[in-house]
């Protein structure tokens, strides 16, 4: 990783960062049906199920990530808008934000790219296996140092299941600096109590030139307000490939 975990995952995404599904006890029903925000973030993983429509929500928070090369990064506000279009269609925009990382002594600060994509929820809310798929487009609008000079596609899928436990996962494949990265993540929901709930996720990318990067991430999500979320989320590389470790926080509100 060049220049932090949650800056690119983020930007391949073009989505950010990671439904949690915390459904808090109550499987794969919906935010949409329970009343209760589902945001994207904290974990890599998003969440099957599309924003109602008319609804609005905002998602962002900030991440440090210390590389195995020595590089350490700050990147915020890791920005997502949601728009929900139709009962099953919802837009994002989505902007990493600017960094700042210390590579061997020596700065490297700005901006990141933006990205722009739209998820399709194919199945109905309370699916045994909620589907959605995704597909996005980088935007090329970060400082020299930063960005791809490129406008980069993405698609994936998102899934949810519940059987005992409420499982996750996400898989994508992406054009990054003119190679193909696939990417996936699972995980499982841990529901804490009625306001909060927690999250572990496996995730990699495997990309063609660079060879694959594997990291396990976990978080907790608390809910003051059925329309807020604040989050903490925290990992670590597993392969001398991947970041050391990452950590970082943030909220999400919807309207």
């Amino acid at each position: 990783m060049t220049h932090g975990v949650e800056a690119n995952a983020f930007a391949r995404k073009s989505a950010a960062m990671a439904a949690v599904l915390l459904a808090l006890g109550t499987g794969t029903v919906s935010a949409q049906d329970s009343g209760t925000i589902s945001a994207e973030r904290p974990g890599f993983s998003s969440s099957p199920i599309a924003l109602a429509p008319s609804l609005w929500q905002v998602e962002s928070g900030y991440q440090y990530t210390k590389a195995s090369s020595g590089v350490d990064d700050h990147s915020l506000p890791l920005l997502l808008v949601r728009a929900g279009l139709t009962e099953r269609v919802e837009l994002q925009l989505s902007w990493a934000g600017v960094s700042w990382s210390d590579i061997g002594g020596q700065s490297v600060n700005g901006a990141n790219d933006a990205g722009i994509g739209v998820k399709w929820q194919l199945t109905d809310d309370n699916a045994t296996v909620p589907i959605a798929v995704f597909a996005g487009l980088s935007l090329p609008i970060g400082a020299d140092e930063l960005t791809s000079d490129e406008i980069e596609p993405t698609i994936g899928a998102f899934w949810s299941y519940s059987a005992g436990m409420d499982w996750f996962g996400t898989v994508l494949l992406s054009e990054s600096n003119d190679d193909i990265v696939a990417s996936n993540g699972i995980g499982v929901s841990l529901p804490i109590n009625n306001d909060t709930g927690g999250y572990v996720e496996y995730f990699g990318n495997y990309a063609g030139d660079s060879g694959p990067e594997h990291y396990l991430n976990g978080g907790v999500a608390y809910l003051p307000r059925i329309d807020l979320q604040l989050d903490l989320h925290l990992g670590a590389g597993l392969n001398d490939r991947a970041a050391d470790f990452f950590l970082g926080v943030g909220v999400a509100y919807r309207f």
